[in-house]
């Protein structure tokens, strides 16, 4: 793929009113302007078309207890205008990176001189902060708000340690501004990704990007739509050595849903991968996007018993999986090798044989804290080391590596360790107990997919609000991929869904790596299993169809070559019908399966050899919680027509 790249510095022409420095998109659509408050602190805001998206507020980063947007002078600025294409994974095939970039030099009275860098794109803007300098110096924090209209909604979840909190709506100015934990009252904080809905229609999703070498960012409601940026994991700070480079503090805007979950500003913002690392980027041969059976969702630990796994094994090739992922248990006497003094490695790379002759990679699941009772952690660099180079030479694919549970600046280093000795032994990585996705896979490709999310692992206890699923897609899914765990068959675990919600999903959530949650033998006796088998995790196209609202209904399509799938997802507790307009695919030529929800649960009802409707409207009929699916592909791929 080649890549296409213009960067032509200049004296920024801007518009200057009163001070203030206006950088805008290429297209001229979007505005960020920066300027200084009546007290000489550093402010910015965006607008779109004219519409305040960001009011104006506050930015700047503190160091040394010196909060450097305070009593400020703005420099010369300089602008460049950037434009590239980069393959990408997962919506789509590429991704482009469209913008002008902007540095303006930032004075301060004690001599402080620092670089606030400002990308603004046709669909959002980003800044962040680089302050030069020799280290140790401790960042305490940021003096950055976000200002949104008082009358726009937020879909929101407050869950900071490992972000798997539900989301839902709130108007944007009535925000709770403290919640209970055990039984005292403490400061609410939001995890990102938050979308907002403005009130002509239109969304704008704020989260960070590029997120290394720092600390995670929560937001703190504030009143009236205001959000001040907080760092629960480092409340006292943190120390960094050398130049300090913030992470991008991001607003995508969006027309639509479809525009908001097809854009590219978050990954944009990311570091291209290390061609030493991987020398094809996307396409390094040892990075491979597949399926695998969840063990652990089922058997609990006991899916780790030693006399399981090739069963395992052959029911992963039995329902078209390209790898099985072997949970909780490996390091622990339920793979017998304590008893007679073994060495689990030893039975990794015998499994890793005879998985290797079906067809099948293996992964392993490990904790990264010490002290759990499945073996020891990831917390020094050395069980690291050792942890690849056992892998590597036991012939391992990948690992899963579980409950980090922080975004501290001393964890996200453990992760960017982690990530980079994976991509030296060739091992690819599904982080766990994990904070939310901030553009990683540009830089790191062999990201197969994080957790980050409430996903149905918690089906095994209770569900999940149908608003909840009805708002990831434009949520957390927009800012990256999600663990979601899709697909359950099985009557206990469908509480209020059906077979074909649960089914759509597996459109709806895609992810790279996607883990079947069920037992493998419900897929081999299920009337689904065709789908279960064939399903791509990667697509070359995603679109939103009309008549999705975030939080109530998912009509989605997803291509593959010439194949498209199209899912629709009731999220809603009554029946319904919908009207399904797949005019703008181009489907006259092809052949259709739908998948529609039977009159009980968990059947469901395949009709096959059937074309398109001409004028491409289809009408569904949706069960309370429930899903349709439409596989639509050339006549010749599966026979012809019935």
């Amino acid at each position: 793929m080649k890549h296409s790249f213009l960067a032509l510095w200049c004296i920024l022409a801007v518009a200057a009113q009163a001070g203030a420095i206006d950088v805008t998109s290429p297209d001229r659509t979007v505005r960020c302007r920066i300027s200084t408050d009546p007290q000489g602190h550093l402010t910015y805001s965006v607008a779109q078309r004219g519409q305040p998206r960001l009011a104006t507020a506050r930015a700047g980063v503190i160091v040394d207890q010196v909060d450097l947007g305070a009593n400020v002078a703005l420099g010369e600025t300089q602008t460049r205008d950037l434009s590239e294409v980069f393959p990408w994974r997962g919506n789509k095939t590429l991704a482009t990176n469209l913008c002008r970039a902007a540095e303006i030099p930032i004075r301060t009275p004690g001599g402080n001189a620092w670089i606030l860098e400002v990308r603004v794109f046709n669909d959002g803007c980003g800044l962040r902060y680089r302050v030069p300098g020799a280290g140790p110096r401790r960042v305490q924090g940021e003096s950055t708000q976000w200002q949104l209209p008082q009358d726009c909604t937020v879909w929101l979840q407050n869950n900071t340690a490992n972000y798997e909190g539900e989301y839902h709506a709130e108007p944007a100015d009535r925000i709770s501004l403290e919640k209970e934990v055990k039984k005292k009252m403490q400061p609410l904080h939001v995890g990102l990704p938050m979308t907002a809905v403005f009130q002509d229609g239109t969304f704008g999703l704020v989260s960070e990007a590029a997120l290394r070498n720092y600390s995670g960012l929560t937001l703190r409601p504030e009143g009236g739509a205001r959000f001040q940026a907080a760092f629960e994991d480092d409340p006292q700070g943190w120390s960094l050595a050398g130049p300090i480079v913030s992470p991008w503090r991001v607003i995508v805007l969006a027309k639509d849903l479809q525009a908001l979950v097809n854009s590219d500003v978050i990954a944009s913002l990311c570091e291209p991968p290390d061609p030493e690392l991987f020398p094809q980027g996307l396409d390094t041969p040892w990075i491979r996007p597949g399926k695998a059976p969840c063990t652990w969702m089922v058997f609990g630990n006991d899916g780790g018993q030693w006399d399981r796994q090739r069963w395992f094994v052959d029911v992963s090739a039995a329902t078209g999986c390209e790898y099985l992922l072997v949970d909780g248990g490996w390091q622990t006497e339920k793979w017998g090798w304590l008893k007679d003094g073994g060495d689990p490695w030893k039975r990794a790379a015998e499994l890793c044989q005879y998985a290797a002759g079906r067809g099948v990679g293996i992964l392993l699941w490990h904790a990264y804290p010490d002290g759990r009772e499945d073996g020891p952690g990831l917390t020094t660099v050395e069980a690291r080391e050792r942890l690849f180079q056992n892998c590597r030479k036991a012939g391992v694919k990948g690992v899963k590596i579980d409950f980090f549970d922080s975004e501290s600046h001393a964890v996200l280093e453990a992760y960017e360790d982690i990530a980079r000795r994976a991509a030296k032994y060739q091992i690819m990585i599904n982080f766990h107990g994990a904070n939310k996705p901030t553009g990683e896979m540009r830089t790191w490709p062999h990201e197969m997919t994080r957790e980050g999310i409430r996903e149905q692992e918690y089906l095994l206890w209770g569900s999940l609000p149908l608003a909840h699923y009805g708002a990831l897609p434009f949520t957390r899914m927009a800012a990256g991929h999600g663990d979601f765990l899709p697909g359950f068959v099985r009557p206990q675990y469908l509480k209020n869904t059906t077979s074909l919600f649960q089914m759509a999903s597996v459109i709806v959530f895609s992810t790279p790596f996607l883990c079947w949650p069920d037992n493998p033998e419900a897929y081999l006796d299920s009337p689904l299993l065709q789908f279960v088998r064939t399903v791509p995790v990667t697509w070359d196209e995603t679109r939103v169809l009309p008549g999705s609202v975030i939080g109530d209904t998912v009509i989605m399509a997803r291509r593959k070559g010439a194949e498209w799938y199209v899912a629709a997802l009731n999220c809603r507790p009554e029946s319904r019908h919908l009207s399904l307009d797949l005019s703008s695919l181009g489907l006259a030529s092809q052949e259709m399966t739908l998948y529609r929800d039977g009159p009980a649960t968990p059947s469901c009802q395949i009709e096959t050899g059937l074309k398109p409707p001409g004028d491409g409207q289809l009408s569904v009929a949706l069960r309370p919680g429930g899903g349709f699916l439409a596989h639509l592909f050339p006549p010749k791929k599966y026979g012809g027509w019935k």
